[in-house]
């Protein structure tokens, strides 16, 4: 009987729900150590929730919906965690007191330039390596234009979404394109990068299924820190880097998978 799945229970959980969701580091540790607390009476979900907003404002009852549906909501991240307020306040003045909510405000931690450093309070070690992108730059260059991407542009707001090889051509030409003539390159060089980074899955899940308990412990302790970077590294947009980071990464995982074809099989357990 092969032990691994009981060896690495963790590991086996993680990667079946693929990679690609691992792209937001939403398990990381910076992101673990900052996420709120568990919810308890939250008088923003209370009147947020409230089904008389689908005729009254239906922009807000669908944010709410959204919010449901979030892994945001699965992590006990809730309205005042980004928008700020008080929300164990039940009046609404008083719950709406003290901060710019609305994301046309400069000050607001929702407003476009500021949205990557609210979304940082999680998200770390994304942010640190977007601070090193172009995109970045231009950001904050810009304070009055909405002049290039921020987390919102990639992934959505409140119930997020992760690129894929399917989407991210598609994304990055919205700014990357002919008729712009900025980079028209970069959608195809995304989509070829990051279909080898998903690429990586293959590999980790054979390792994982088919290798010795004590084995893939030792040898996950060495493998998950440099997928852990390389997602991180991704939001530097420096795809030669990321694409040669990919690759060395899977040479590696290939030099083990074939180092265990090559171990002669256990016996059958009785």
């Amino acid at each position: 009987m092969n032990t691994c799945s009981r060896a690495i229970p963790a590991a086996a959980r993680r990667w079946a729900l693929g990679l690609a969701a691992a792209l937001l580091l939403l398990y990381t540790p910076a992101a673990q150590a900052a996420k709120p607390a568990a919810a308890g009476k939250n008088s923003c979900v209370t009147c947020h929730s409230d089904p008389k907003f689908l005729v009254q404002n239906k922009k807000l009852y669908d944010y709410f919906q959204n919010w449901k549906l979030s892994v945001h909501r699965q992590e006990n991240v809730s309205c005042a965690d980004c928008h700020g307020g008080n929300p164990q306040a039940e009046d609404k003045q008083a719950a709406h007191a003290g901060t710019a909510l609305g994301a046309s405000e400069a000050s607001s931690p929702i407003s476009y330039q500021n949205v990557p450093a609210t979304c940082a309070r999680c998200h770390a070690d994304v942010f640190k390596s977007f601070q090193q992108s172009a995109h970045f730059k231009n950001l904050i260059s810009n304070q009055q234009e909405k002049q290039a991407p921020n987390c919102v542009t990639c992934h959505g707001s409140v119930n997020i979404s992760v690129l894929n090889v399917s989407t991210v051509r598609t994304t990055c030409a919205r700014c990357h394109n002919k008729e712009s003539g900025l980079f028209p390159e970069i959608p195809g060089e995304a989509e070829s990068v990051l279909s080898d980074f998903l690429s990586i899955h293959r590999y980790y899940r054979y390792i994982a299924a088919k290798g010795e308990p004590k084995q893939i412990k030792a040898l996950f302790k060495i493998i998950d820190p440099r997928i852990k970077r390389l997602n991180a590294n991704w939001h530097t947009f420096d795809l030669p880097k990321v694409k040669a980071d990919t690759e060395e990464l899977i040479t590696f995982l290939k030099m083990q998978r074939d180092q265990m074809q090559r171990q002669p099989a256990a016996p059958p357990s009785q």
